[in-house]
């Protein structure tokens, strides 16, 4: 069909427009927190919001991990080259960075209800994207797409992290991100498994709409702003400003773009591309979604052991453990020639790759918005996310220039993992040299 056949395309981009430019004339749903906020502080409550936002937060990352699965059979329909696909990851990735920036300034324009249900009907209504007839038009509307996708991901952070407030708060909302992280990529392969091969790679995008009208239902849930109370900030003003003063001074706004961007550039390159270089031994389309299924089981699975040992050792140590598991085990595999030698091996071991990679992702956003302050916590996650799909800009073009290379691209990956590493370790060892000059003040 021609897209001027398609009137639904426009209908949907006309209403989207319509219900932004009605919440910036509208403002906030109310100045003041909601009669139903004051019920969510309680445990029941706060268990309810926890949830939609895990869930929404599961969305949005299965969203970006469609892209790798979309781009197999859409080379083979349009009969495009590796390079020219990966625009297809270009534009929806540039789509995030515009979103998490621009929606971190609408939050304190419109409020965080409004800015949920624009993300959550945005996502909806771009889904469509799986009827364009041409690959111009999917690159269009990825990159709309990107825009919800990018600005609800720093904000469902936001929300968690105002949910639990204390020493706890940053392993807290690390295990949800993580869990998140896990069943959104299952969410990701599982389609690719059990649709595909039946509905063909569109459909990866058209069940978007479903879950998406879901989750805009659920807006009235999503608190406006934090519910904590003034009487408790009071009592621990004196230790949450030598908190916020140690933070800035160790996790300084460099670092953290910095780490953001390494680890921008290492998932979303990886995510882009494993399900085109699990296939690329010859591997069959059912066997190689198969494995990647398989390990996305065994990433949620593991999840509740990396939140364990996110508590146990800190965010710093468990990056660098991963970081360090990640270039051994693909130096080894790219030395060996095995990964040439045997295809449904180097499948397996660029599946537990993303395992890794897709973990350090899921720490550094949480940290970055437990050690912001309240009234900033938006805006840096913001900040923060955009680098990262910065980075996240940058890896699919990287990897399609040695796409065909998988040698090249284990050692690159490996490099990025490190460089990742080596930034999360500077950053602990920052950490305890001011620990240790304040104690001695103290």
């Amino acid at each position: 069909m021609l897209l001027a056949e398609m009137p639904e395309m426009f209908v949907a981009g006309t209403g989207l427009l319509v219900l932004v430019g009605a919440a910036l004339i509208l403002g906030p749903v109310s100045r003041r927190p909601p009669r139903s906020t004051a019920t969510r502080t309680g445990i029941g409550g706060r268990r309810t919001v926890a949830v939609i936002a895990t869930a929404a937060l599961t969305i949005d990352i299965s969203k970006t991990s469609t892209l790798g699965f979309v781009i197999p059979g859409m080379r083979t329909e349009y009969g495009i080259e590796a390079s020219t696909a990966s625009l297809l990851a270009v534009g929806g990735l540039s789509g995030t960075a515009v979103g998490a920036l621009l929606f971190s300034r609408l939050d304190a324009r419109i409020g965080r209800r409004n800015c949920y249900l624009v993300a959550t009907l945005g996502f909806t209504a771009t889904s469509l994207c799986g009827t364009m007839p041409d690959f111009t038009g999917n690159v269009v509307m990825c990159f709309l797409m990107g825009m919800a996708v990018g600005g609800l991901a720093p904000m469902l952070i936001t929300v968690l992290s105002d949910l639990f407030p204390g020493r706890r708060r940053g392993a807290i909302v690390t295990g949800l991100s993580v869990v998140a992280t896990a069943i959104g990529y299952l969410v990701a392969a599982g389609s690719a498994l059990w649709l595909e091969p039946v509905f063909g790679w569109r459909v990866l995008w058209l069940i978007g709409a479903p879950t998406g009208l879901l989750l805009a239902i659920a807006t009235a849930f999503v608190p406006e702003r934090r519910t904590g109370t003034k009487a408790k900030r009071s009592r621990s003003a004196a230790p949450d400003l030598a908190t916020a003063w140690l933070a800035r001074n160790t996790l300084t706004v460099r670092l953290q773009r910095v780490y953001a961007f390494a680890i921008g550039l290492t998932t979303f390159g990886l995510t882009t591309w494993v399900p085109s270089l699990s296939r690329a031994g010859g591997l069959s389309l059912a066997t190689a979604n198969s494995l990647l299924t398989g390990a996305a089981v065994v990433m949620v699975l593991c999840a509740v052991l990396l939140v364990f040992a996110y508590n146990r050792f800190g965010p710093a140590t468990l990056t660098v453990c991963l970081a360090m598991c990640t270039a051994v085990l693909l130096v080894a595999l790219a030395v060996s020639g095995w990964g040439a030698a045997v295809p449904w091996l180097s499948a397996a071991v660029l599946a537990v790759t993303l395992l890794a990679a897709n973990t350090m992702a899921a720490v550094f956003l949480p940290v970055a918005a437990d050690f912001a302050e309240d009234a900033r916590r938006v805006r840096v996650a913001g900040s923060v996310s955009f680098f990262n799909r910065l980075g996240g800009l940058t890896g699919p073009l990287l990897l399609s220039l040695i796409v065909s290379s998988l040698t090249e691209v284990l050692v690159a990956i490996a490099m990025l993992a490190l460089l990742c590493g080596t930034v999360a370790w500077y950053t602990s060892h920052r950490y305890r040299l001011l620990q240790k000059s304040t104690s001695a003040l103290d």
